[in-house]
């Protein structure tokens, strides 16, 4: 019964469990316009794009995002609203990137259900988009709509910048991104980056690439290559601004020289490198990965090194991205809890009947002892136990003792049961006809039935559980071999 009751509860908290879904971009405005939004005011134009203002606007994903500057040359000017159409929340987090104004009703990000703001978040007052995070596991199912709003109208009424900027709005089951792109230079531009030497001058695509061979393997347009004109007479460094390590990997596209410490991609941490790549002396863009998971909450920065003039002196790198490693879906969760209540179920079973047990042992009395052994000898007297299907009522019968009485006496004083003492006793009859030399010229099943035995199958079962070996190994160890 406890099984049956154990295999339920697996099979009702798998059928409940659920795999967590993939993630869904509801908008990353790389289509270059508000189609999908109701515009409201002038403060939104369209997407904008890193190399058309004047602000530099950090960690931009893709290129481009919602920035409410209007006039594009930090007035923020004009005031409004982008709305967005209807959608049915289904996952259990909406994570998005902020930057800008810090007023929590004038610039900010909303989530609106039934023209309620049920969530909300604004900048700190600068340029760097930051991931927030909204836990909306409550409100699975419902119908909603966001609102990204600009209602000051100058820089810095109330404290706060006069823009919101927005970028990557993802529905998903997980609480972080697992993948941030923290560089594709595809802004045509290293201005999130300190240059050093001459060997890095833009980041190169098919057309500036100034390369003998074909350049293969790089995502987007434009790439970082410290190959130029002069082709690898140059050299210089590229390194990156200072980022807090949040992520399990970070994973990047690699080509170029093989030139160690020379022709390399670095990662820093507290002023040493930590893990390092280079290429291998080809036009290949090949993927790497570092497992940076010791190195989490620390702060790092990466940087691409071109220190070498002869063959092969020069580095190409595009893609870096910050990545988490695949999740363990729920239900594998669920069956590991589900295991570990089956383990602790067993030991508490096996705990509470064998202290079950023990007080059966301890309070049995010396009256049940004594008739425990009338009863006893009354079955090994009466040879009952030869039968092949001798039924309680028999041993009532010859005992005198009622059929409660008989399995609470056996279990109590005996810490056994009626059939296993039978199957004992049967057991014991057919080892002692085996021995006796009037009956070489039986086979073994014929002794076996004559001991009370109904079928082969039981009967090698019972045996060998009881004596630990089979019956042949049994006949060979007294030395009778037929």
């Amino acid at each position: 019964m406890l099984f049956r009751l154990l295999f339920l509860f697996v099979f009702v908290v798998v059928s409940c469990s659920s795999a967590e879904g993939p993630d869904i971009i509801f908008e990353d405005f790389e289509s270059g316009n508000f189609e999908n939004w109701n515009k409201l005011g002038v403060a939104f134009n369209s997407p904008t794009r890193q190399d058309s203002i004047s602000e530099s606007i950090e960690n931009v994903q893709g290129n481009l995002f919602a920035y409410s500057n209007f006039e594009g040359s930090g007035e923020s000017l004009g005031q409004g609203k982008l709305v967005s159409g209807n959608f049915i929340i289904d996952r259990k987090y909406i994570r998005f990137l902020v930057a800008g104004g810090k007023h929590k009703t004038r610039e900010c990000i909303n989530l609106i259900i039934n023209n309620k703001i049920v969530r909300t978040a604004t900048g700190k007052n600068d340029h760097t988009l930051r991931e927030i995070t909204w836990d909306v596991s409550d409100l699975q199912g419902k119908i909603a709509m966001i609102e990204i709003v600009d209602a000051l109208a100058s820089s810095y009424e109330q404290n706060s910048l006069g823009h919101i900027i927005v970028d990557n709005i993802v529905f998903s089951d997980f609480k972080n991104s697992q993948e941030v792109i923290f560089e594709n230079f595809e802004s045509g531009n290293y201005n999130n980056w300190k240059v050093e030497g001459d060997a890095f001058e833009v980041p190169r695509n098919r057309i500036n690439v100034y390369y003998p061979i074909s350049v293969n393997g790089f995502n987007g347009e434009y790439f970082a290559f410290s190959f130029g004109e002069t082709h690898d007479s140059k050299q210089g460094k590229l390194t990156s601004k200072t980022f807090e390590i949040t992520h399990d990997g970070i994973k990047f596209l690699i080509g170029g020289g093989g030139h160690e410490n020379k022709t390399c991609i670095n990662l820093i941490v507290n002023d040493s490198v930590v893990f390092s790549q280079v290429g291998q002396n080809d036009g290949e863009m090949r993927s790497h990965q570092w497992d940076v998971t010791p190195f989490k909450g620390q702060m790092a920065k990466i940087e691409i090194v071109d220190h070498y003039s002869k063959g092969w002196g020069h580095i190409m790198v595009d893609e870096i991205v910050f990545y988490n490693k695949p999740v363990r879906s729920n239900i594998w969760f669920y069956l590991g809890s589900v295991l570990f209540v089956l383990i602790i179920s067993y030991v508490l079973f096996k705990t509470v009947t064998s202290r079950k047990q023990l007080k059966h042992i301890v309070e049995v009395s010396d009256e049940e002892k004594e008739k425990y052994e009338k009863l006893k000898a009354s079955i090994e007297t009466s040879k009952i136990f030869k039968e092949q299907n001798p039924s309680i009522n028999d041993i009532v019968k010859i005992s005198g003792i009622e059929e409660n009485e008989i399995n609470y006496l056996f279990e109590t004083a005996g810490n056994t049961s009626l059939t296993n003492y039978i199957n004992y006793l049967r057991v014991e009859e057919f080892k002692r006809q085996l021995k006796d030399p009037q009956n070489e010229a039986f086979t073994m099943m014929y002794i076996a039935e004559n001991s009370g035995f109904s079928s082969k199958t039981s009967f090698y079962r019972i045996f060998k559980s009881i004596t630990k070996c089979t019956p042949s190994e049994y006949k060979k160890s007294f030395g009778r071999n037929h």
